[in-house]
């Protein structure tokens, strides 16, 4: 049989771009898609490269246990000592922001003031302990799920017993509000564990940044960038935390991600965010002349002739 790189995910949409790449260097790939494919687990798993590119937001797409077959998924290739790219770890570090905060305290990045809490009274309790305004999240998240703004627990409390929306986890997060001026948010992407670019994106409209996703239009203006798209690659990129966003990669099994990060009016930066199922603006990429995708199909097809 011969050898493929094998793509673990449970969105089509999102892997358009990655399918033009793959075919520009005529590389063999399959996809499995971890809301339809049931394995045999007593099996011999085929000869290839496994890129897990399993998304925290699959249940908001239905695939609700899509992450839980693809630990079994995981936990299996790598009892094989298959090749894969993000990892089991990778994974729970994909559907957890705990975990990665957990890293993020480790490689001593800063980030926001946060809380965790299983219950809406323990939400409302949590509240509590800030002195100003402050925002809610879902634990297993990713396009903004479960972001709300609050300026106070009085606010709080009416959202929790009138509209509350329950992580699917059940676990909410309690973060301190960064307000950053401009409002813009930066993503700093890594392939093969190493920088790519950054990319800073216009979040004055709300917490979706999804880059393949809504934001994906012309017609969303950012006011910070002159090009008009929501999506800027920034020029001559330079961040110290850059070695330790590496580091904590490596550490983890994340050889493909990109990390976000808010400037507060002061300049400080906090982390906030680890995605191991990364996408790319197209417009942003088009005006700065590189190819996120191209970079991981080239990365995939390097590490499958590797293979012996």
């Amino acid at each position: 049989m011969m050898k493929k790189i094998y793509i673990i995910h449970e969105n089509d949409e999102w892997l358009i771009p990655l399918r033009k790449s793959f075919k520009k260097i005529k590389a063999p790939y399959e996809e499995w898609h971890m809301n339809k494919e049931n394995f045999d687990y007593n099996k011999i798993p085929p000869e290839g490269v496994f890129y897990n590119r399993m998304s925290a937001s699959s249940h908001s797409r239905g695939h609700r246990y899509a992450p839980e077959n693809t630990k079994s998924l995981l936990t299996w290739l790598e009892k094989k000592k298959k090749r894969i790219i993000n990892n089991s770890r990778a994974l729970e570090l994909e559907i957890s922001k705990k975990e990665q905060y957990k890293e993020l305290k480790k490689f001593n990045i800063k980030f926001p003031k946060t809380y965790y809490a299983n219950s809406k009274k323990e939400i409302i309790e949590k509240s509590k302990k800030f002195n100003k305004q402050f925002i809610t999240k879902h634990n297993r998240g990713g396009k903004g799920l479960g972001v709300k703004y609050f300026k106070n627990t009085l606010d709080l409390e009416k959202y929790v017993n009138e509209s509350f929306e329950e992580s699917v986890d059940g676990i909410t997060l309690l973060q301190e509000y960064i307000n950053s001026d401009p409002k813009v948010i930066t993503r700093v992407e890594f392939v093969k564990g190493k920088f790519l670019y950054a990319v800073q994106v216009d979040a004055s409209n709300g917490f979706e940044l999804c880059p393949a996703d809504s934001c994906n239009t012309r017609e969303k203006f950012c006011p910070t960038n002159p090009d008009g798209n929501k999506f800027m690659i920034i020029k001559d990129y330079k961040n110290i935390e850059i070695k330790k966003y590496e580091n904590l990669l490596k550490s983890n099994g994340i050889e493909i991600a990109g990390i976000e990060y808010i400037k507060d009016k002061d300049g400080t930066h906090y982390t906030y965010d680890i995605n191991t199922n990364t996408n790319y603006n197209p417009i942003a990429e088009e005006r700065s002349n590189i190819k996120g995708m191209d970079s991981i199909a080239n990365f995939l097809y390097n590490e499958l002739s590797r293979q012996n």
